[in-house]
């Protein structure tokens, strides 16, 4: 969506105007030449959109969305609009997002929080944010950020990361990583990790039980290794935060396709 389309709807429903940010990318790490740029160039689109008649912006239902747009990269720019639909409207698991633009989104949140008492509206919230987290080599790593707040003790924050192969314009999954017949043995590595920061944790037999070992698809490859992130209530409590875990680089040798090592 460019940006003239998008600033159109914005300014007919009083929205405010679009902010723009001239960002430049990170360039790769001094691998080997491929189709992928050397640099890349983006734009940073910002929507923000408050409940109709707000007075007081601190205590009224208000949207919040900024996403990086990259110069020269059609499909890149597609598969990050589409999974900021998709989290802004779930948890960002599940590829259903019935709604197909950003100011849908938007402008259903505000309906909702209107249909409730002033009281228990005032205050909802929704933010999302893409951008730029790291590059290595032709793997670009997109963070989308999301936050919703409906009212209760706090909000739920999601994580995802978005990999994205500039030298085939595609996406990356933790598979296409992954050599061939070396899953089991990743995973292996991943559990161990995942006992080490137990161990760091100090945690007792009730943690271990209660908050087992799950499998995630977010990860981000770095000089260091690969590291793997787990969101909020996935491996503890709401209070935990998001949990990293890293593999080191001299473990994955034999593990990864040899392109990403």
């Amino acid at each position: 969506m460019s940006l003239e389309s998008l600033s159109q709807p914005l300014r007919a429903n009083g929205i405010l105007p679009l902010a723009l940010t001239w960002m430049i990318g990170l360039s790769g790490c001094g691998q080997e030449k491929s189709g992928a740029p050397d640099k890349l160039e983006s734009q940073v689109e910002s929507l923000e959109m408050l409940e109709p008649d707000c007075t007081s912006p601190d205590q009224c239902a208000s949207v919040t969305i900024q996403r990086e747009v990259f110069s020269d990269q059609a499909a890149l720019n597609d598969a990050i609009y589409q999974q900021m639909l998709t989290q802004l409207q779930g948890t960002g698991e599940s590829p259903d997002a019935p709604l197909d633009s950003l100011e849908k989104v938007a402008q259903k949140f505000l309906d909702d929080a209107a249909a409730v008492t002033v009281s228990s509206a005032a205050q909802w919230q929704l933010t999302g944010e893409a951008k730029q987290l790291a590059r290595r080599g032709d793997v670009l790593t997109v963070e989308i950020d999301s936050y919703l707040y409906t009212g209760g003790a706090h909000g739920m924050p999601v994580s995802r990361w978005l990999n994205w192969d500039l030298a085939n314009e595609s996406l990356l999954a933790l598979n296409d990583v992954i050599a061939p017949g070396q899953e089991d043995a990743f995973w292996k590595l991943v559990q161990a990790a995942h006992g080490q920061w137990l161990e760091d944790q100090q945690v007792e037999k009730d943690f271990r039980e209660n908050w087992p070992f799950s499998r995630t698809e977010d990860f981000r490859l770095t000089d260091d290794g690969l590291v793997l992130l787990y969101g909020v209530y996935t491996l503890g409590p709401y209070s935990m935060g998001e949990v990293e875990l890293t593999i080191p680089s001299e473990q994955l040798d034999s593990v990864l396709r040899e392109r990403f090592r």
